[in-house]
Order: structure tokens, then sequence, then C-alpha cells
């Protein structure tokens, strides 16, 4: 499979010879050719469109090629071949001399394909789904790999071309050369000649054959099968909106025909990758496949990105999962922290525990647990204050008690007392940061004991673990596999990147959050030497 991946990627290189700002095309062309597909070409004229056909006729080994400019006036004899008018004589047979014409082409290019008449268009239905052409009495097997079509325009509607349309699996934009280097060197080549491609790098007939066997027998996880779920749910969303906008935008349509053949287009090149299963790396090449007009582009490439990552966090990295526990956590620490403190509704709670004193000459917030602030009355209790080493510019005022006199010093010592909504720090009073209404105190809940609380912490951890070297390890495979694959340009590169990077930024996120979470929680029952903070913070 290495061999095989090496060798496509010295042949793209040998097509690609004195190629400027074409080369991800022609290597999506070769890949489709490979799964027996037809691509489409849009642009206007002078892209070098019939360049990417002839380029690929050379990837195959004694290849006959066919191209042809159509025409609302195009016959059939054009591009499949005159009568043989000696048969029809002498026999009475109406049969076509194919020889030199599409029906015995390897490779074939039709430059504006929607011109050509019901009559070709007919013919060409079966060549490009079922590869057999239909000679007179007789039915016979074309040899053709892959049909190049290319125009500056989309299929009308009305015009009985969408089945024609739906044959093109792949389709994309050409336009002119956009980098100014790769221009420059267009416009100073003098050498407009075809490249020699070394027949060792070519592909054979028999060896073409023998490659379908074993692209039928790559692999599919089933987080593929996910990616697949979530576009067809995506795109009959859309269309729904659409019918309710009632948009004279076209519908997004994708047949089941068309479906299955994705999936080939996926195995051959996870196949030709060296992949022995279909990657969610290789599901990007589905944005150039679902597009039915060009303002569907964006819209096609956010839905193909989302569904690659709604399948990496939710089935293979389980992040999903990850974000319901954490939640089921929280919602666990804020039901306990609700019956321990039978708090006011009215008051903020930070990060599950703490209430935040407000309007105080501190750098920083200044916190304290909400069971503190409960437990305070109007006559006055000792606490200190604390630098919390989770939070940045955080400090947390803690109960105070006979034993750590030798840890504290006395001036770091407050007498706080309850007031209403407030709390009295040394007889100076600070609102606490409420919420925006107020609402009746909700009733208490069943509370949840300290070791249910431990074990799911425990649970939690463990879980995350998981997480992180699933991720870690899917990073590094899927990057190896993206970084070195031959259909992608650098865009799809750094898209996939993205989703990597974005997903280890997720578990980082929720690795911080179970800490604080946990960090809060022992802190709770625990007291800690207050850090050095010099002068008095509150006057």
């Amino acid at each position: 499979m290495e061999n095989l991946t090496q060798r496509i990627r010295l042949l793209l290189e040998a097509l690609n010879e004195r190629v400027f700002g074409k080369e991800h095309i022609i290597s999506l062309s070769l890949l489709s050719a490979v799964a027996g597909e037809s691509i489409f070409l849009l642009g206007p004229p002078g892209v070098a469109k019939s360049m990417v056909a002839r380029r690929l006729k050379l990837a195959f080994r004694n290849a006959g090629s066919f191209d042809y400019l159509m025409s609302r006036f195009s016959t059939p004899d054009e591009i499949f071949g005159p009568v043989s008018i000696s048969k029809l004589k002498d026999r009475d047979t109406y049969e076509r001399m194919t020889e030199g014409y599409l029906p015995t082409a390897t490779i074939a290019f039709l430059d504006e394909i929607w011109k050509a008449g019901p009559a070709i268009q007919n013919a060409l239905l079966t060549i490009l789904n079922e590869k057999i052409y239909r000679n007179g009495n007789h039915t016979f097997r074309v040899p053709l790999k892959g049909l190049v079509a290319a125009s500056n325009e989309l299929p009308a509607s009305g015009q009985g071309l969408d089945a024609l349309w739906d044959r093109f699996l792949v389709r994309m934009l050409v336009t002119g050369i956009t980098d100014q280097s790769d221009f420059d060197r267009m416009i100073a080549s003098p050498d407009e000649s075809e490249p020699c491609v070394n027949t060792a790098l070519q592909i054979e007939e028999q060896e073409y054959e023998t490659w379908q066997g074993k692209i039928g027998l790559i692999s599919i996880h089933y987080s593929i099968f996910e990616v697949i779920h979530t576009l067809k749910e995506k795109i009959e969303d859309h269309n729904h909106k659409l019918q309710n906008a009632e948009s004279t935008e076209q519908p997004l349509y994708v047949s089941d025909r068309r479906w299955k053949k994705l999936v080939k287009l996926l195995r051959t090149s996870a196949f030709l990758n060296g992949s022995d299963t279909i990657r969610l790396t290789d599901c990007l090449l589905l944005r150039h496949c679902l597009w039915n007009e060009v303002s569907q582009l964006e819209e096609i490439n956010e839905m193909v990105t989302d569904a690659i990552r709604m399948s990496a966090e939710g089935y293979l990295l389980n992040l999903q999962g990850l974000h319901r526990e954490m939640e089921a956590l929280k919602d666990e620490l804020s039901s306990a922290a609700a019956v321990h403190e039978n708090r006011d509704p009215g008051l903020l709670l930070v990060d599950s525990y703490y209430h935040q004193i407000d309007k105080v000459r501190l750098a920083g917030r200044l916190l304290m647990f909400a069971s503190d602030y409960q437990s305070l009355d109007t006559i006055g209790k000792l606490f200190y204050l604390h630098k919390d080493k989770y939070k940045s510019q955080c400090f947390i005022l803690k109960r105070y008690d006979l034993s750590m006199r030798n840890k504290v010093p006395q001036h770091k010592i407050y007498s706080l007392r309850k007031g209403n909504r407030s709390v009295f720090i040394n007889d100076y009073e600070y609102p606490l940061v409420c919420v925006p209404s107020c609402e009746p105190l909700p009733p208490q809940a069943a509370g949840t004991d300290k070791e249910k609380l431990e074990e799911r912490f425990c649970q939690l951890n463990d879980l995350l673990l998981r997480v992180e070297g699933g991720c870690k390890d899917f990073y590094t495979q899927e990057w190896a596999y993206a970084d070195r694959h031959l259909f992608l340009n650098e865009q799809e590169r750094d898209i996939i990147r993205g989703l990597l990077e974005h997903q280890q930024t997720s578990v980082a996120d929720y690795r911080n959050e179970l800490n604080e979470l946990e960090h809060a929680y022992r802190e709770e029952n625990t007291e800690y030497p207050s850090e050095s903070i010099e002068g008095n913070l509150f006057g």
C-alpha cells in the first residue's frame, strides 16, 4: 500500500509538470477516474480545462482519448461514430463505426456539455453510469475510465439536464491563476509540450481492474456513516427552510445512487492513500460533490466540516459524552450546595460554590463560599484572605480559627457579618453581585453525600484521561494522514488542522474546568494559610 501511494504521488508530480495552479484539479480528476467516475469543470474560457483531460490521459498506459466541443448542432455521429453504410446496405444493420470516438476512449473531454442534444444526452447516461453502449443490436462495455466535462455555465433548469448533471460526481470551479508567482512562471514558460510520463508509473488495464476489487474491500468505520447521516439531515433541514421561506433558490438534491458512488470515491481515496479504512480526512472531499449551485458552495463547505467535527467529537472521541458528564456533575454540586446553603436565588452563584463581593478596592475578584455567607450572623465571624492558585486575579475570604494564628498575620484577619444581600467587612458594607431578578427560594432537593461526589470526581477524571489519550492519538494519526494526503489542497489541510487543534483545546478546557470544580470542592472543607498579600486591602 505504501508503494502504491508513493507511485501515485510520483504519477501526480509527473502529470503536474509545468502545471500552474491546477494541481488540485488534476489530482481530483485522477481520483475520480480511478473510482470510475466523471468530473465537471465550471469556468470561463482560457483557464486550462481541456489541459486537465489531456494530462489525465497520460495517467493510463496505452490510453485512447476523445475530445469534442459541443454545440446545439452536434450530432450523435460526431460523438459516437458514423453509421456504417456497408452494414446498413449489405446486412440491413444499423451500426456505428465507433473506433476513435467516445465509445472506445479511455479518457474523454466534452466541452460545453450542456449544449448536447437529447439523443447525445441519452446515450451518455448509460455510458457514464453503467459503462455500456448499445450499438445497433449489440451492447458492449466501454473502456471509459473518466469523462471530463466542461462549461462556463451550469445546466439550465427545466431543460431535462438533471439526470446528466447527476452523473458528474465531482464538480469543480476552475478560475484563472491567482498566485502571482505561478502566473509569472506560466507566462514566462516557453515549453507547452505534454510531459513524458514513465510507463512504470502509468496505470494499465489489468491493474485497474484489480484495484476495483481491492477498493471494494476498504472498510467503513461507523464514524463515516455518522458523517453521512449528519450531512443528510443537514441537507433535509436546508431544503425544509427553503420551502418554508418560499425561496426561489434551488434545493440540494443527492440521490441514493449518488450517495453510493460517493462512498466508493471515499474508498478509492483511502485505497490510494494507503489506508485500509475510510478516514474522516477523506470525507472532506465531499465538499466537491454535493453542491448544485455556486451559491451553495459556502454552505456545503460548512456542512461537511461540521459533520466531520461532530462525528469526531461525538463518536470517536466522546467529547459530547464528556460534556454531558461535566454538566451532570455541576448539577449534582449545585444541588448539594443548594441544600447545604439554602441559598437565596437572587444572589449570583459563581462556579457552583461562591458569591462575589462587589465594590472592594482589590486588584481582582473577591469571593467567599456561599455556605460561609449563609452561616454568617449579625454579630460577626473571623475570616482571612486567601489568593486562589487556579483563578488569576481572584481572592477568597475563608473561615479563620485559632489554630491558624501562627500562619496568618493579624492584619490579614477580618471580621465579617451578614447584611441584606451584602456583607460587612470590618463594619464596612459591601454588596454581593446579584442576578438581574430575584425569584422565590427553590424547594430543597435531596442532597448528594460526600462519598458519592468523591466517586463522581474519580469517574469523571478517569473518563477525561481516556478522552485525553484518545484525542492525542487521534491528532497524531489523523494529521499524519492529512499531511501526506494525495487529494487535499493546502486550504483543506488547514481545515483538518483547525479541527484537530480545536479538539485539543476543548479537552484542555475540560481538564481546567474539572480541576477548578475539584479544587473548589476540596477547598470548601480545607483551610489554606494565606499567601503574602501586602497591605490592608479594605482600607
